[in-house]
């Protein structure tokens, strides 16, 4: 509730107030909602949910913070790739430690998130290309970079090993809408020409990203990937349902879904009998009375 009290009067004082009035408040909130975060007692092996949400909250309270911090030394704020860079370096850094040192699986999540948006700011803010090209590219890194660090926690930190699957599910979300706001609204990003499309690679990758999401959630009984894959799937059919023929796509995906129908409804082999099978019950004996 405070970090709500808090970004609600930003919302609404924000053209009222100056810079330095939001700071005042701000940073002494923020260095309050860490210390009760920091401080909060580690009681198990894993976070309890209300501690779990003091992580959240401090984290989004500091977010506030730092960019009232931006604003006061006469930045653009969020508006400037520069100040999204280091202000998100900032954060990842904050819920890598809650991550570490409190095994919070959710600011996992927030530091991966939180990294990648630095790192695309800062292509952005050394390179500023014109299309979204390169943060397509840096994006698709982000994906497998998320992907080896699944595949590296699954068996050791499972809970881990599912946020970072989330986060990857988030850059490719971002990856799928770049393409899907302008095929489908015919939106023009600021600052970006207007796409031609997507090419069948980028399609690739939403489709196996969605897929791979939904049958990660299926083995591991994990509804948050499950629902970050359907939403890729839906991107992947925005962006590639232009066209008019069967072949491509519709191809690809009736001989997929052939292929997996034929593989689930083969017989099954019976398993095989347990080793002591043929072994006679051992013999009972009768307690003295």
């Amino acid at each position: 509730m405070l970090a709500v009290l808090v970004w609600f009067i930003e919302a609404r004082f924000d053209d009222e107030w100056r810079s330095a009035i939001n700071l005042a408040y701000s940073v002494p909130v923020a260095a309050f909602a860490l210390a009760l975060a920091v401080l909060a007692p580690v009681e198990g092996v894993t976070p309890r949910p209300y501690q779990s949400t003091l992580y959240v909250a401090s984290v989004a309270i500091l977010l506030q913070a730092l960019a009232n911090l931006a604003d006061g030394l006469g930045t653009d704020g969020l508006d400037g790739a520069g100040t999204v860079m280091w202000v998100f370096a900032v954060l990842a850094a904050v819920a890598a430690w809650f991550a570490a040192a409190r095994n919070s699986a959710v600011c996992t999540l927030l530091a991966a998130a939180a990294a990648g948006v630095s790192v695309l700011a800062f292509v952005q803010w050394v390179f500023a290309p014109e299309r979204f090209g390169p943060q397509r590219w840096v994006l698709l890194a982000l994906i497998a970079a998320y992907a080896l660090g699944t595949v590296a926690q699954r068996d050791r930190r499972p809970r881990h090993a599912v946020a970072l699957a989330d986060a990857g599910g988030l850059a490719a979300l971002a990856l799928g809408l770049s393409f899907a706001f302008e095929a489908f609204f015919g939106l023009r990003l600021e600052g970006f020409p207007l796409a031609e499309g997507a090419a069948w690679g980028w399609e690739l990758v939403l489709v196996a990203v969605g897929f791979g999401l939904v049958a990660y959630a299926s083995v591991d009984r994990e509804p948050g990937p499950a629902y970050l894959g359907v939403a890729n799937l839906a991107a992947f059919l925005v962006v590639a349902a232009d066209g008019d023929s069967l072949l491509g796509w519709p191809l690809v995906l009736a001989l997929g879904a052939g292929f997996l129908l034929v593989v689930g409804l083969r017989p099954t082999t019976p398993a095989p009998p347990p080793p002591d099978a043929g072994t006679p019950p051992a013999p009972t004996v009768d307690l003295p009375r």
